[in-house]
């Protein structure tokens, strides 16, 4: 029997439309084999294999061609249809074979693929997680099936993630499904019962593996975190899970007790409030029940057997017959006919990258970032500022960064807030995006390093230790052979504490001026006029000077004594006045 003629007999377990209208006879007659992949974590997937002697379907003259949507269902043997996929053509490939035997794959996925092909950098205020999927899908052209959430958030960075990967993310934190089917993004809770198809072992069901494991399973899950707002400890908790198969073990969710409590705590899950750290809680646990029965299973001509939904085992045992909620589905329709595998993993992706490296679907950034201040306008007064990523995108900034200072206290500490368009250091808290430290401020080609350190002499400017604001008062340490500390104001006033000469001089910016020399042993105050005192202690000597006149009052008793002589000269007069004058 020739390939075309045996891909003939499989028109009956199938229907392909191609945008809305079925395969023609002819062209329904060179399908050889059609493959439908399921996931609830992925794109549906299909490939389509013809028979293509003279190279209509390579050359795109045929019903399949790129970006054309394409419909597959499949036909139960009661002859009800189920529909397997909707998507679109992605790729085609052409297979010129040994003997002059030429086949092309015609090969696609569901619309969801549009949310894996760009990588976005976007900020989301006030906005709740289903909020944000009914945003996407209605951007991507998709319907969607969206439980509410509540919890709404001040702020959210999508960074550099695609849309499927951030929604993935998001729905992972609060124990929701994401997933498209028949053309519609789902973002849902997984469902605890529905309807489900139905099969039994020895009939439609061929094989079926399920394993019931107590590995994982704990008591209660905790999310540990910190609340910055109140400086304490945040504790969520969760004890009771709810994604249990609904099978006919009466035990399940109860056997680990046996081997006595157990928890499992989270550390490094960054949590905003007591609310999230319960439903995190809560998602984690519903992850591990879901866990505690995983199955495999293959069924004939069962095109209802669907990711997302639900399969009715029986007649395999009391313990195991029940219903089982499908992670992944496989249809493949040959020559053989319609056969389909599917997977049962809970709330896990089963896919083996999460499973060899317990990977959660959470966008880390484990080092430091640079980034541009655009606002320092805290409303808490906690000292925070926004920043923008210009390396990433100019278009959104970040919500509101936590200031690293030394001996940070209760209203102690050095507090040094960075400008507006300043080029900053930043680490995120357990390596979460949305939650952004600054750790400190960084120089760059435009914006130098203080002149004072900048003039220092070869191998000396890490021994000048420098502090200038943005207006222009500074602070310089001199570690070198200076051995000093100066601080100038931008209009002019300097103090100088000299350790290398011992003294300690203070000018005014207007000329006046101040020394105390410990190396002298004396203290001079001199005005911009010229005005002079010298306290001297080397030559026991005070001396007043002055280019004007010299003016001495006391509002009670005033004395002047020497133990030796004193001299009073003038080149005018002399006078004493009083209401007596004793001269002895």
């Amino acid at each position: 029997m020739s390939e075309q003629a045996q891909s003939g007999n499989l028109a009956s377990q199938f229907e392909i439309k191609v945008a809305g209208t079925a395969l023609a006879a002819d062209q329904e007659a060179n399908v050889m084999d059609v493959l439908v992949e399921q996931h609830t974590h992925l794109p549906a997937y299909f490939q389509i294999t013809v028979y293509d002697e003279k190279f209509e379907y390579a050359n795109g003259k045929k019903a399949f061609d790129l970006t054309k949507e394409v419909e597959i269902a499949g036909f139960k043997e009661d002859g009800s249809r189920a529909v397997l996929v909707k998507g679109e053509i992605t790729a085609i490939e052409p297979m010129f074979q040994e003997g002059m035997i030429a086949h092309t794959i015609i090969s696609g996925y569901d619309k969801s693929h549009r949310l894996y092909r760009e990588s976005k950098s976007q900020a989301f205020l006030n906005i709740k997680d289903s909020d944000l999927a009914s945003q996407i899908a209605s951007n991507a052209g998709l319907s969607s099936q969206i439980d509410a959430t509540t919890t709404v958030y001040d702020h959210i960075y999508q960074d550099n993630q695609t849309d499927i990967a951030f929604l993935r993310q998001r729905a992972w934190r609060i124990g929701y499904e994401c997933f498209v089917q028949d053309g519609k993004l789902y973002f849902r809770k997984p469902p605890s019962s529905g309807n489900a198809a139905a099969m039994s072992w020895g009939q439609e069901l061929i094989e079926f593996r399920p394993r019931l494991t107590l590995a994982e399973q704990v008591d209660e899950v905790q999310v540990k975190g910190w609340d910055p707002q109140k400086k304490e400890a945040i504790l969520g908790k969760a004890t009771k899970g709810t994604l249990y198969p609904q099978i006919g073990d009466s035990k399940v969710g109860s056997w680990a007790s046996s081997f006595g409590t157990g928890k499992h705590i989270l550390v490094d899950v960054p949590v905003v409030s007591q609310a999230e750290a319960d439903k995190i809680a809560q998602a984690r646990l519903d992850e591990i029940s879901g866990a505690e029965v995983e199955a495999e299973g293959k069924a004939f001509r069962r095109p209802d057997i669907l990711a997302g939904a639900f399969v009715e085992i029986k007649n395999v045992g009391s313990r195991f017959s029940g219903k089982y909620l499908v992670t992944r589905a496989q249809h493949r329709l040959n020559k053989e006919g319609l056969y389909t595998t599917f997977s049962v993993k809970g709330a896990r992706t089963g896919l083996m990258a999460d499973e060899m490296l317990h990977q959660r679907p959470l966008n880390r950034w484990p080092g430091a970032v640079v980034a541009i201040v655009t606002n320092t306008d805290d409303p808490e007064d906690w000292g925070r500022v926004k920043v923008k990523y210009p390396w990433m995108t100019d278009d959104a900034e970040s919500w509101w960064a936590r200031l690293a200072g030394p001996g940070a206290g209760p209203e102690a500490g050095f507090i040094n807030i960075p400008e507006v368009d300043d080029e900053v250091l930043v680490v995120f808290e357990h390596g979460d995006f949305n939650q952004p430290i600054i750790v400190g401020g960084l120089w760059n080609g435009k914006n130098a390093i203080p002149p004072p350190t900048a003039g220092a002499g070869q191998g000396e400017k890490p021994k000048v230790r420098t502090w200038q604001t943005l207006k222009g008062h500074w602070i310089a340490m001199y570690d070198n052979a200076d051995d000093k500390i100066e601080i100038v104001t931008v209009s002019g006033h300097i103090m100088v504490f000299d350790d290398q000469n011992k003294m300690i001089e203070i000018n005014s910016s207007g000329g006046h001026k101040m020394v105390i020399d410990d190396q002298g042993k004396k203290i001079e105050i001199t005005s911009s006029g010229g005005h002079k005192i010298v306290l001297d202690d080397n030559g026991r000597k005070a001396s007043v000077e002055s280019i004007g006149d010299v003016q001495v009052k006391a509002a009670m008793n005033m004395k002047l004594e020497a133990s030796a002589n004193i001299d009073i000269q003038a080149n005018g007069m002399v006078n004493i006045k009083g209401s007596m004058v004793n001269i002895n």
